[in-house]
């Protein structure tokens, strides 16, 4: 009895330190923008040991294959970098919009129009989240499915990252 308690308590302990470790100073709620980048950017070398650390617990969590282990990590490259190209829309569009903003007279229109922009490319980040958590979902069998469902609802849905976006992906 006292095993099939300690197992998840840990299981949720490492995920929780794990998730407290990424709000913190550097992580995606970090407070960036010393270094010249976006505030919460991070360095290649910073996602490379992110990203390495979410597959070692994904893992031992839900007992992955070899196989599935290197279709996530490709999945979670590929995502990396069209999640880049996007930060750097965004901030060009955070840029435009605030120098609309900021000019002399208020052109409404053109001020609309790039708040649009930006709630669009915001719009279109949640929509890559939620793909690839359905893609890592789908190389999933159907008992680490199942796992995953039960580690995610333990941790209170697992998919609320800094802003209530997925923060699990799987």
């Amino acid at each position: 009895m006292k095993k099939r308690i300690l197992l998840p308590a840990l299981m949720i302990g490492a995920l929780l330190t794990a998730s407290l470790a990424m709000a913190g100073p550097g992580g995606f709620g970090g407070k960036g923008g010393c270094n010249g980048k976006m505030p919460g950017s991070m360095s290649a070398e910073h996602h490379e040991e992110r990203m390495e650390q979410r597959l070692e617990m994904m893992d031992t969590l839900l007992e992955l294959t070899d196989e599935q282990k290197s279709q996530i990590e490709a999945l979670l490259n590929a995502q990396q970098q069209r999640r880049q190209q996007l930060h750097e829309q965004m901030q060009a569009s955070r840029e435009a919009l605030h120098a609309t903003k900021s000019a002399e007279s208020f052109d409404e229109a053109n001020f609309r129009t790039k708040a649009a922009k930006q709630a669009e490319l915001k719009t279109e980040m949640m929509v890559e989240m939620a793909k690839l958590k359905q893609q890592i979902h789908a190389l999933l069998t159907p008992e680490q499915q199942e796992k995953a469902a039960k580690l995610g609802d333990l941790m209170g849905g697992c998919g609320k990252g800094r802003h209530g976006g997925a923060g699990c992906g799987a």
